[in-house]
């Protein structure tokens, strides 16, 4: 098996006065993993499903491996689609599950049995052939569903959110297989989720999409490290979040007035003075104050300690804004007498542009 690429031009997708996913040009490298991330209700979906042929596109066109795809269903796409609830067969064995695209292709039984039997072991699920689905644990039930798409040798796999109905452990154990399934078959993955934690250990890049809008893909780490918009700043991962207006600004660093104090961050957006602005810093990034003072030090009333395991999520308040600082677990950290100095330094903050953020942020 061998990837294609995947490309959008100009696509748009419409359903009656409503807009699903506005104009977009996006291109997926061959043998990528890559992820469309985003609430529900975004768009993602609606892409995966024209990327497959379940929908065209009211605009624009799909291309796969170059080839326009433009009135091509799904049975004459290079694709292979993956949904929420997998569809296995419970009256049919495992290999039968697997086999049966290639049955209705005209394969011999032979022929596609030994195929089910070698992607079965290529999922890790050799000695459990002949047991039905029922018998088999989510996780389990997951790599048939993989194997079962693999089987026709697609050029692109299309996961739509398949780890929701797992557990945690489950669902992080899973990563980690389709992540080395993807290697070892070098199939393009495009995978649609809401999950953060999923789009970041998978992926070789991103798309972070909202409201029918992508506002930004990357690497993995830049979509983290270096978010262009306010709503990728607060969708991926956890950022404070302190609103007002630059007084001060170079090409390098913007000073901002916010109801708090002033703090200086990186100028992203190559901001003016008068301009409203957002300034971002990751709880990893800030700390309280222990010795040297940091670029911006300010005072803030503790609340509560989260307890995570090795690392704690400690929740202040700065007036009325929420602030957190995640620290490694090295003290107890159960309360402050009075007020408590936290800081962090301004290469370790991003100014930008106000704009809408994630809602639940």
């Amino acid at each position: 098996m061998r990837g294609k690429n995947v490309q959008l031009e100009n696509v748009v997708m419409r359903f009656g006065d409503f807009t699903a996913v506005h104009q977009t040009n996006l291109e997926v490298n061959a043998g990528e993993f890559f992820s469309v991330l985003g609430p529900s209700g975004c768009g993602k979906t609606t892409i995966l499903r024209m990327v497959s042929g379940f929908m065209e596109p009211s605009e624009g066109r799909v291309l796969i491996g170059g080839e326009d795809m433009t009135g091509k269903g799904p049975n004459k796409r290079p694709t292979a689609l993956i949904f929420q609830n997998l569809a296995l067969f419970p009256l049919m064995s495992n290999w039968e599950n697997v086999a049966f695209g290639l049955e209705a292709r005209g394969i011999d039984k032979k022929t596609r049995r030994n195929k089910a039997y070698e992607l079965l072991a290529l999922v890790g699920l050799s000695g459990q052939e002949m047991k039905k689905p029922s018998e088999l644990s989510g996780g389990q039930r997951q790599r048939v569903a993989i194997a079962r798409a693999l089987a026709v040798e697609p050029s692109v796999l299309l996961l739509d959110e398949p780890l929701s109905a797992l557990d945690l452990k489950l669902r992080q154990h899973m990563r980690a297989e389709l992540k080395e399934i993807q290697r070892k078959t070098g199939v393009t993955f495009i995978f649609i989720t809401h999950d953060q934690g999923e789009a970041l250990t998978m992926s070789d890049r991103i798309a972070v999409m909202k409201n029918g809008v992508i506002e930004q893909v990357g690497r993995t780490d830049d979509i983290y490290s270096k978010p262009l918009t306010p709503f990728v700043a607060t969708f991926v991962g956890e950022n404070n979040v302190l609103p007002g207006r630059v007084t001060n600004a170079d090409k390098d660093f913007a000073q901002i007035e916010t109801a708090h104090g002033i703090f200086r961050g990186r100028n992203q957006d190559s901001l003016k003075p008068g301009n409203s602005a957002m300034l971002f810093v990751r709880p990893e990034r800030a700390a309280i104050v222990n010795g040297t003072t940091p670029d911006n030090a300010f005072d803030a009333r503790f609340e509560r300690r989260d307890l995570e395991g090795a690392f704690v999520n400690l929740h202040f308040r700065l007036g009325d804004n929420p602030f957190i600082v995640h620290e490694a677990n090295l003290r107890l950290h159960n309360g402050f007498d009075g007020p408590i100095q936290l800081g962090f330094n301004a290469d370790d903050a991003v100014v930008m542009a106000s704009g809408e953020v994630n809602d639940d942020a």
